[in-house]
């Protein structure tokens, strides 16, 4: 059975397993690690399979906010003084996290901001919101390109150039506000043939817990 607890590295990526334990520890963490835990639990948890954890109501909240259900009460025996869940069969979204994420590089924001300092810096597209962009702030550097039209702005083929002009073997790290859309985009851009596709671990909001300097958009190219 695979423990998460506070050792835990919540952006490492593993072989799905049948069972996962939430360790008691993260009932008294913050609540987005609390919360981050949860996904990085769904991430790694076949269809089907069990969520073990202790009796905390932040964490029956948690769970059912997954969409997790109440396992029968065989395997809620086998675990004798916690809380069972049985995740569902069909396809959720944190599966198709699992499985972009295994087609792309991942960076942390320290990371990121040493390479776009370093010989061949990365293009840096952000995925999010003019909303968004306006009320937290860009990475300079960066270019816009939001979600719903990265694939069809960044595919030659669509007709239409991005004023970046990515090739498909420029470094590209993809940006979102909290490093889940993020990995969906950057494997589609993977498999539309670009070979050097990362995202960014935690997003913006990793970026801007990390101290690291955020400035106003560049509306020179508002891209809609």
């Amino acid at each position: 059975m695979l423990v998460v607890d506070a050792t835990t590295d919540l952006t490492a990526q593993h072989v799905p397993v049948a069972a996962i334990q939430i360790d008691a520890e993260i009932a008294a963490m913050a609540p987005e690690r609390r919360r981050a835990a949860f996904h990085y639990a769904a991430q790694h948890l076949e269809p089907g399979g069990l969520l073990v954890h202790p009796v905390a109501p932040v964490l029956d909240e948690l769970a059912r906010e997954f969409d997790l259900e109440p396992a029968d009460d065989e395997s809620a025996a086998a675990h004798p003084g916690c809380r069972v869940w049985r995740r569902t069969r069909r396809t959720t979204v944190h599966d198709l996290v699992h499985e972009a994420r295994a087609t792309i590089g991942r960076v942390r924001a320290a990371e990121l901001l040493a390479a776009m300092a370093g010989e061949r810096p990365p293009l840096v597209i952000d995925t999010r919101t003019h909303t968004d962009r306006v009320r937290f702030g860009t990475i300079a550097g960066s270019v816009h390109a939001p979600r719903t039209v990265l694939e069809w702005h960044l595919d030659p083929a669509n007709g239409y150039t991005h004023p970046a002009r990515p090739g498909f073997d420029t470094p590209i790290v993809v940006v979102c506000n909290g490093g889940y859309s993020s990995s969906l985009a950057a494997a589609n851009l993977v498999r539309l043939g670009f070979t050097e596709v990362a995202d960014l671990v935690g997003g913006v909001h990793a970026w801007r817990a990390a101290g690291l300097p955020l400035v106003p958009p560049d509306h020179s190219h508002l891209d809609l």
